[in-house]
C-alpha cells in the first residue's frame, strides 16, 4: 500500500511538472491553451476576465510581481482606461500597447506612446493632414472633392479667466537666417467663385475699459542699421484695365458727437503723387489761424499768409511770356515782347501782380477766349502795362479787372 502510494504520489507530481492544461480542447498546444466554443460563432462570454480594478493598488508590487496584468476600468489622473503591466524594473504601471518606438507621437520628454487624452505630445517628423506631399511642419489641405469641409485649419480660444494674461489666437514667429525673402504670414486667395473675396477679414471688440482697441497693429522699420526702404502697409490693386471702383487704401469711420472721428490720421508728413518726380509733401506741423496751403520748390507743401504770392521774374526770357498756374507776382524785364494773361474762366478769384520794371519799355499783354482787362477807375479796357507801374489784376471769371494801379 505504501508503495502504490508512494508511485501515485510520484505520478502526480510529474502531472504538476509537465502537464498542459486545455480548457474547450483535449490537445493543449501550450501551458495553458482556452479555445472559443466555436471560432466561427464565438458566444459572448468566450474569451478571459484579467482582474479589474478601478484604481492601482496603494503598494506598489514587487519583483515577484513582475508582468502582472490587469484592466484599469475608468480614466484616472495620467493614466486611461486600458490593460496594464507591472514592470518591475521602471517601477511602474505600463500601458499595453505597441512598441513605443514605432509609435507615431510621444509624450513630452519620453519615448512612450500617450497614455491620456489629455497628455502632450510631440514628434520630429513632418504631418500632412490630407495630402502625402509635405513639405512643412504641418500641412493641411482639404480635397477638391471634399465639399463638406468648408476650413482648412480653426482656432478658438476660449480661455475663461480674468485675470491680466496675455492670450493670442495665433502668435508666429520667423526667426530663420535665411537671405532670401522672409515672410512671417503669406496669403493667397485665388480668384475662382464670383462671391466677395478677402485676402485678411479681421474683427476686433471691446465691450467695457477704456484700453485701445486694434484692427490692426504693425510694427515694422527697426532696421538696426539698414538702409532700405520700410514700408508699414504697401498696396497694389488693379490694373490698366481694371474697372469698377478701385480703392487702394479705403477708410471709414464714425462715432458719436463726442468722439473724434478719422477716416484717416497720419502722424508724419503725407506725400501724395504718382511717383518722386510729381509728389508733393504735406508739412507735419500745423499752420497758424488763417494761413493757407501752397506748393513750393521740390514738391513741399507750405504754409503761407493769404496774402503770398509767389515771385517770378522773367530774366533774360524773350518772347511772350506766358503766366503760369504757380506765378503771383511777376517782374516783366525789357527782353520781353509781351505778357499773356491766363484764362480768366479758370482763374476766377486769382489776382496776379505785373509789376513793369523803370527800365522796361511798355508791354503788350494778350488774352486768351476773348477775354480783357477793364478798369473801372477809368471805365475802360487796358491792352498794356506802361513803364514804372505795378498793376495788380483779379479775375472775374468773364473777364480780368484792375484793382489797384501804381505808377511811379
Amino acid at each position: 500500500m505504501k508503495t502504490f502510494i508512494s508511485i501515485l504520489s510520484i505520478f502526480y507530481f510529474s502531472l504538476l511538472v509537465n502537464a498542459q492544461v486545455g480548457i474547450n480542447t483535449a490537445n493543449p498546444k501550450a501551458t495553458l491553451d482556452i479555445v472559443s466554443s466555436d471560432p466561427d460563432d464565438p458566444s459572448n462570454i468566450d474569451g478571459i476576465l484579467i482582474p479589474r480594478i478601478s484604481k492601482f493598488p496603494s503598494e506598489d508590487p514587487t519583483d515577484e510581481q513582475n508582468g502582472m496584468m490587469v484592466y484599469l476600468d475608468h480614466d484616472i489622473d495620467d493614466f486611461s482606461q486600458g490593460f496594464y503591466f507591472w514592470n518591475a524594473e521602471e517601477s511602474s504601471w505600463l500601458p499595453i500597447e505597441g512598441n513605443s518606438s514605432e509609435a507615431n507621437f510621444y509624450e513630452i520628454d519620453t519615448e512612450n506612446s500617450p497614455q491620456n487624452i489629455e497628455s502632450a505630445i510631440y514628434r520630429d517628423g513632418n504631418i500632412g493632414i490630407g495630402t502625402d506631399d509635405i513639405e512643412s511642419k504641418i500641412q493641411v489641405e482639404v480635397d477638391e472633392n471634399d465639399d463638406d469641409t468648408q476650413k482648412g485649419l480653426e482656432i478658438d480660444n476660449q480661455n475663461s479667466e480674468t485675470n491680466t494674461r496675455t492670450t493670442y489666437g495665433i502668435e508666429n514667429t520667423n526667426r530663420s537666417s535665411t537671405n532670401g525673402t522672409k515672410y512671417g504670414i503669406k496669403n493667397n486667395v485665388n480668384g475662382t467663385g464670383s462671391g466677395i473675396h478677402y485676402g485678411i477679414f479681421n474683427e476686433t471688440f471691446q465691450s467695457t475699459g477704456t484700453n485701445d482697441i486694434y484692427g490692426f497693429f504693425n510694427r515694422v522699420g527697426r532696421t538696426y542699421g539698414a538702409r532700405s526702404d520700410n514700408f508699414g502697409m504697401y498696396s497694389e490693386i488693379g490694373s490698366s484695365t481694371a474697372q469698377g471702383n478701385i480703392y487702394a487704401i479705403y477708410g471709414f469711420a464714425e462715432g458719436n458727437s463726442t468722439a473724434n472721428v478719422f477716416a484717416g490720421y497720419f502722424a508724419g508728413r503725407l506725400g501724395i503723387g504718382l511717383n518722386p518726380s510729381t509728389e508733393y509733401i504735406f508739412p507735419s506741423e500745423r499752420g497758424i489761424e488763417d494761413m493757407v496751403l501752397s506748393l513750393g520748390e521740390n514738391g513741399l507743401m507750405r504754409w503761407r499768409p493769404t496774402t503770398y504770392f509767389p515771385y517770378v521774374s522773367s530774366t533774360s526770357s524773350t518772347g511772350t511770356f506766358t503766366i503760369e498756374d504757380h506765378l503771383g507776382s511777376l517782374r516783366i524785364n525789357n527782353n520781353l515782347s509781351s505778357v499773356q494773361v491766363p484764362d480768366a474762366s479758370e482763374n476766377r478769384g486769382r489776382t496776379i501782380i505785373l509789376v513793369c520794371w523803370s527800365t522796361t519799355s511798355d508791354k503788350p499783354l494778350s488774352f486768351v477766349n476773348g477775354d480783357d482787362l477793364f478798369d473801372v477807375t477809368t471805365n475802360s479796357t487796358v491792352s498794356n502795362i506802361e513803364s514804372g507801374t505795378v498793376l495788380t489784376i483779379l479775375s472775374a471769371g468773364n473777364r480780368w479787372l484792375v484793382i489797384n494801379k501804381y505808377k511811379e
